[in-house]
């Protein structure tokens, strides 16, 4: 018998995978899915094995079976389903950005808090085997001081004047895009690894196509004025001293989902890439550097936590199981997150907000003034 079921709000990509994610537990099931076209969720259901569905989350939402919300809508829906499901009582795990604005994201981190429902935002990355493998080597002192930081998250997606999707609008999107959409997994990432915020920005950002063709289901091609960002580049400072640089696009050419991080130390650095998940580069001054592959006998006791299935090539779909039983362990067992909270998220939304801020101002901003 299932010992959580859940109910999945939104079935594109990331409920899709998902759904599959929560089937491979072993330990919990999908009750029912919430899409408003009928006959597609009629379709899943017959596919999946889901026992129903809904077309109408508040439906979902009073179902007394359902346990706990995945919320895998478009970015301007995460504020009021998330609201709605902390007033419901149930247990939420939320698409990232928590919601479009830091305002809405302090109230749900405090609802949350107040109610006393687990809550998590889907930040995948830190739950590869070399991430937590990183993590333990920072926390045993294995780099030394750490100094820097820095890296980039790189897409190729929106390159031309012809590529539209409902991201670039932002009454869905938000006022940020390439920095809301794919630096707050980098600004997630690096507060994660170094235990510390972000507490100043300067930011220069920059919309590459300006105008895009918008072609509707007719072929009918309209052009629409963009004012959001398809690059950016950010210097940070973190509250530990810590320095950091981080560039983010949609717009550069044969760059597919490159997210790439290096930590300097005074003992030795690290560098990972995302596109090659499983490989690790240690870097030395007085002896060979090194490249680790995440097989569990050379990975530390905090990498083995997520390595499952053993092999040393676990990649996206394992890191989003390992993220949805870190979340699962903590309804059934009170075990602490190792994923990212409402907490976590709204720091992250006050970091964009102050990268917008900074490029507006041609200044570094604070986080949070």
């Amino acid at each position: 018998m299932a010992r959580i079921t859940a109910g999945i709000i939104g079935i594109g990509y990331i409920g899709t995978s998902q759904i599959e994610a929560i089937n491979r537990l072993g330990y919990a099931r999908v009750g029912a899915i919430m899409m408003r076209d009928a006959g597609r969720a009629r379709a899943i259901c017959e596919k999946t094995g889901i026992p129903k569905f809904y077309t109408d989350y508040r439906e979902l939402l009073n179902d007394p079976e359902i346990q706990v919300i995945h919320n895998c809508t478009p970015n301007h829906l995460h504020y009021p389903i998330n609201l709605e499901t902390i007033a419901a009582g149930k247990h939420i795990l939320s698409e990232k950005p928590l919601t479009l604005f830091s305002k809405e994201s302090a109230e749900l981190t405090r609802l949350a808090a107040e109610r006393q429902v687990a809550n998590g935002v889907n930040f995948i990355n830190r739950h590869f085997p070399i991430i937590q493998h990183i993590k333990g080597m920072i926390d045993a002192g294995e780099l030394g001081t750490i100094y820097a930081i820095h890296g980039a998250y790189l897409q190729d997606w929106l390159l031309y004047d012809t590529d539209y999707d409902w991201r670039v609008d932002p009454e869905m999107s938000g006022p940020s895009r390439a920095v809301g959409d794919i630096g707050s997994h980098w600004f997630d990432m690096a507060q994660y690894l170094l235990g510390s915020k972000i507490s100043e920005v300067n930011a220069d950002l920059a919309t590459v196509i300006p105008i895009r063709k918008k072609t509707d289901a007719a072929g009918a091609v309209e052009e629409v004025a963009v004012h959001t960002e398809d690059f950016g580049t950010m210097m940070l400072h973190f509250e530990n001293g810590v320095r950091g640089c981080v560039t983010v696009s949609q717009v550069s050419a044969g760059r597919k989902s490159e997210f790439s991080l290096e930590i300097n130390g005074s003992k030795a650095s690290v560098y990972w890439n995302q596109e090659t998940p499983h490989s690790l580069w240690i870097g030395h001054r007085n002896q060979p550097n090194q490249t680790m592959t995440s097989r569990p006998n050379l990975l530390n006791e905090r990498g083995k936590t997520v390595s499952i299935l053993g092999s040393g090539y676990e990649r996206w779909p394992e890191a989003q199981k390992n993220l949805i039983h870190s979340f699962y362990s903590t309804i059934l067992e009170g075990a602490p997150p190792q994923y990212a909270t409402f907490a976590d998220a709204h720091q992250t939304m006050r970091v964009i907000d102050a990268v917008l801020a900074s490029h507006q101002s041609r200044a570094w901003r604070k986080v949070g003034e």
